[in-house]
């Protein structure tokens, strides 16, 4: 019982925190730069992790932590930049609405109820919104000034 009241005010938080962000012209000006982010981190933690946390033998010597986050910033602004052509828009903003709809339906399939139409019913729900955001994003301008 507890487990599933604190499974309802964390998704409701989520929402909350999800439709702030998905209404803010200011987040959907930066949601490549987030995408790009994410690809990044994941890069160079996945990396710093391979060689220093689990040492995977492909490495023969240990990797410094700069060249890690050296890697990570090399991600970042090839995702980025990436992102700037029609294709490469395209492509990850289907593979960012899909990964964040199986996370938020995830949450909700783990969290409130194991019912799997209700996981399809937020996975396309979400979708839909995060790939609208996308599209909305697109000609919103980001500007560092």
């Amino acid at each position: 019982m507890i487990g599933f009241v604190i499974g309802i005010i964390l998704t409701i938080v989520f929402l909350v925190i999800d439709i702030v962000l998905i209404c803010s012209y200011a987040f959907l000006a930066k949601l490549t730069m987030i995408d790009s982010l994410v690809i990044g981190l994941a890069g160079g933690i996945a990396l710093y992790l391979c060689n220093r946390a689990f040492d995977v033998s492909f490495f023969s010597t240990k990797v410094h932590p700069v060249i890690c986050l050296a890697v990570a910033v090399v991600l970042f602004t090839l995702a980025f930049l990436l992102q700037k052509t029609t294709l490469g828009f395209w492509v990850f903003a289907v593979i960012f609405s899909v990964l964040w709809s199986f996370i938020a339906a995830l949450t909700v399939h783990i969290l409130i109820t194991e019912n799997m139409i209700a996981f399809w019913i937020v996975f396309a729900v979400s979708f839909l919104m995060n790939i609208s955001s996308h599209i909305r994003s697109r000609d919103a301008e980001f500007k560092l000034a």
